[in-house]
């Protein structure tokens, strides 16, 4: 009876340990590379650490992880911001940050850049748990499938 029960808990830690890691999210840098290779997004100034959010608001302290750029050019409003925050209040806050930055974008290709203007509108903040992203692309709906599956998300 001991070495039944013994095999049953060693079965059990295992299959824990094996769903446990099917679930872990990848590093947000990791994940930008590959959306980036994957949709040969080119031309982007990349953010290097948390400080550089504080364009959109965002303070250093409520980011736990981040990875993103945005285009160069000007007239393509392409832009990616991945954020893992260190809690639900920092969240929010991100996310409201990065509303305020998408609705920006609306109001300044609404107006002069039509192509633009229809791309960014189909895009969206999302949150999901502590992981907040803002994915402006034409390959946004795509992107974002990548995205939530690399941070483990259905």
């Amino acid at each position: 009876m001991k070495r039944f029960l013994c095999v049953i808990a060693v079965i059990t830690v295992l299959a824990v340990t094996l769903c446990a890691c099917g679930q872990a999210a990848k590093p947000l840098s990791e994940i930008f590379e590959k959306l980036k290779t994957d949709y040969n997004i080119t031309d982007l100034l990349e953010y290097k650490s948390a400080d550089d959010l504080s364009r959109y608001g965002i303070k250093a302290e409520d980011v736990e992880e981040s990875a993103g750029g945005v285009n160069k050019t000007g007239v393509n409003q392409e832009e990616i911001v991945l954020v893992k925050t260190k809690d639900a209040e920092a969240a929010k806050r991100v996310q409201d940050a990065l509303s305020k930055r998408l609705e920006s974008k609306l109001n300044e290709t609404k107006n002069y850049n039509p192509e633009q203007y229809a791309i960014v509108e189909k895009c969206s903040v999302d949150v999901d748990g502590n992981y907040v992203s803002m994915i402006i692309s034409s390959n946004a709906e795509a992107m974002k499938k990548d995205y939530k599956a690399a941070i483990g998300v259905k």
